[in-house]
Parts: structure tokens; sequence; C-alpha cells
């Protein structure tokens, strides 16, 4: 049992013992290598859930339902709604009816998604209602009004002015041509979603629509589902199959490959990035835990001269390692939670795609905390077990 204790016994001494600024400058690293290690995964993380907020709440939904094959639209919409508001887990739903017209404001004109939607309905499933950034939102009753994404309004600094009416406002008029047919509307809002794609469209009502295509009424291009999320929307998606109700149901995952792509690219360059940042880890902690014990040569061949056996000498290096490491995990999580993680959700980075802020994932966490103290265990044990097989005499003498 005593032999089992002296390592841990010389590891609390060689603490004890050891100079402060060292001890302190050890676990400020250790800490530095461990933030640097879980920073990178936690922005990415933040990246793709922000975006995927961003494909639900603003565009699809929990659950997007088609026309079924072959046809345009899904009839009976009314119908079909009332329906879907009956199955258990769906919050609301909301109708939408893509326009096929182009949008003309003074001498620019240009072609972006339009869409039909009951404002109500739509604001239960979307947030683009919270998104107004100039005007207001659209009302049900609205037949001459229409709001349109900050990409289309355009102005200083928007990502896409380019091709956008290059700073249209509130209040003034662009004109829906359809079929050849003019119809003018008003600007009642300009909305700003920080999602580019969502950001591309333009929104009129139900009542409006009636006087450009009286045809599609009762009618929708597609359907957006906001579901309670302690359902499975696969569940919700069988029982739209089961119950007939016209369109084919998909999850929000299967209604864009938008993300799909970029998880796919983020994973790649995430996989690069740990592995670089590992190996940095790695020989940062192999670094300081060899100078660490090769500035000890001379305690290590005394030990080994009053009779301590090699195996414990090296056992009470790695135990040193890993109390290293595990006050500098310790640490490093402190700060990652309380400072960084407040620090960004307070000044998220700014993208294109969404304001993203860092997210952590707990088993990716414990993976990389679990290699940064192996990690030490490894760079304690190598370096102790080679000055332990030097001669007694020259580890005393500390060549």
């Amino acid at each position: 049992m005593r032999q089992l204790r002296l390592p841990f016994y010389l590891a609390w001494q060689y603490i004890k013992r050891g100079r402060r600024w060292t001890l302190l400058l050890t676990i400020v690293l250790m800490t530095v290598a461990f933030v640097n290690l879980i920073f990178v995964p936690s922005l990415f993380n933040g990246i793709i859930d922000g975006a995927n907020k961003q494909i639900i709440n603003t565009m699809t939904g929990d659950i997007y339902i088609t026309p079924t094959d072959g046809n345009d639209y899904i009839n009976q919409r009314d119908q079909v709604l009332s329906k879907l508001d009956s199955i258990g887990g769906v919050e609301s739903a909301s109708a939408k009816v893509l326009v096929p017209g182009r949008l003309k404001y003074k001498n620019i004109g240009g072609s972006w998604q339009i869409l039909a939607i009951n404002p109500d309905n739509d604001k239960k499933v979307s947030i683009i209602s919270q998104k107004i950034i100039s005007g207001s939102y659209l009302d049900v009753n609205d037949n001459d009004q229409i709001l349109i994404g900050i990409q289309i309004a355009g102005g200083k600094d928007v990502e896409e002015n380019e091709r956008s009416f290059k700073g249209a406002k509130v209040g003034e008029k662009v004109t829906l041509v359809f079929d050849g047919k003019p119809k003018e509307f008003n600007i009642k809002g300009i909305f700003d979603s920080n999602f580019v794609d969502s950001d591309n469209r333009a929104f009129i009502t139900e009542n409006a629509l009636r006087d450009i295509m009286p045809s599609v009424v009762d009618k929708a291009t597609t359907i957006s589902i906001k579901t309670d999320q302690t359902v499975d929307d696969k569940k919700v998606i069988e029982i739209i199959k089961q119950e007939n109700i016209e369109g084919k149901g998909y999850s929000w995952q299967e209604a864009t490959g938008l993300m799909e792509s970029v998880s796919s690219s983020f994973l790649s360059i995430n996989v690069l990035l740990s592995f670089t940042s590992v190996l940095i880890a790695a020989v940062t902690i192999v670094i300081i835990i060899y100078i660490t014990i090769i500035n000890k040569r001379k305690d290590i061949g005394i030990l080994r001269a009053i009779g301590i056996k090699p195996y414990i000498i090296v056992s009470s290096y790695v135990i040193l390692s890993a109390v290293y490491s595990f006050i500098g995990v310790v640490i490093g999580t402190i700060l990652f939670l309380t400072v960084l993680m407040p620090y960004f959700q307070a000044n998220p980075f700014v993208l294109p795609i969404c304001n993203a802020v860092l997210v952590l994932n707990w088993p990716d966490y414990i993976v990389r905390a679990e290699s940064i103290i192996w990690i030490s265990v490894f760079a304690g044990f190598v370096p102790a077990v080679i000055v332990t097989r030097a001669r007694m005499l020259t580890a005393i003498l500390g060549k």
C-alpha cells in the first residue's frame, strides 16, 4: 500500500516545492492549449446550428410539404391545413403559393421568389414577422402591399446589392409583372433575417393573389409546418402519409441541401483543424513536461540513490503530468463556459447565413478533454523513462 501511495506523495512534493511561476506558466499553457482545442469545433457547431435554425425558422419549418409528383399545386389547401392542425405534435401550418412573376422598381427589374401567404398563419411558423427592419408586417386584408427582403431592397453593406433595387424604401412602389400584366404594390416593410436565401424573397397576401391568379384560390405550392419539439418529425410525416393528406412530406433536412453541403465542408475543415490543434497541444505539453523533468534530473538521481525504484519515479511524473492537464482542462472549461461563450452570445460572429455563437458539443468535449489528459500522461511517461534509465551518477551530476 505504501508503494502505491509513494508516487502520489512524490508528485505532491514536486508541486509543493516547485517554483510557483513555473507551475503557473505550465497550467496557463495547458489551459490555452485546451481552449484552442475546443474553440474552433464550437464555432463550427455554432455556425451549423445557427444556419439550421435559420432554414427552419425562415424557410421550411420543421416539416415541408410539396405537391405530389406530376402536380404543380397542393389542392384543397384549407382542408389540408385543417387536417394538419388536427395531427398531434403539429403546432401550426402555413401555406404558400409561388407567384411566377417579376418585380420592377423604377428602371430596375429582376426575378426573385415571390410568395403569397396568409400573414396570420405564417407568423406562427416563420420568424420573418420578427425581422422587420423598416415599415411593418403584412395584414391579412392587404391587397396592394408587399414585404421584401433586404437583398431585394438593396443598399449599403447589402451582400447582393449589385442585383438589388439599390436602396428601395418603405412607401415606394414596385410593380409585379405576371403574364405580361403589371400590378403596383406599395412596399409595406423590409425584413432582414440575416440569411441570404431567405432575404431574397418577397411576400404578398393571399387576398392580393386572388386579383393576380384567381385560378390558384384554395391551392398551395408548399406548406410549412411547425412541430412540437417533443415529437419526432419522422413520426408526424408518417401520420401525414397515413391520413392520405395530399402532398409529400419532408423533414427540413430533406427539403434543402444547403446545410448538408455546408456541414460536410465544415466537417472536413473541423477534422483538419482538430488534428492541427491536437498536434499543437501535444507538442506544447511534451515540451513543457520534458523540460520540467530534464530540469529535475538531479532530484531523480538522488531518489534512485536512496532506493526509490524507477517505476515509482516514472509513475510520479505521470501523475504530475495528469494533474497539470486536468487543472488546465478544468480552468479552460470554466473560462470557456463563463467568459467566451457568454461574450460571443452577446457579440456573435455576423455571417451571411446566421449570427454564429459558440455551441459546445459535450460528447466531443469529453473526447478532447480525454485526449489532452492522455497526451499529457504520455508526455510525462516518455522523458521520465529516459531520465530514469540514465546512469545514476550522471543524473545526480545533472549531466
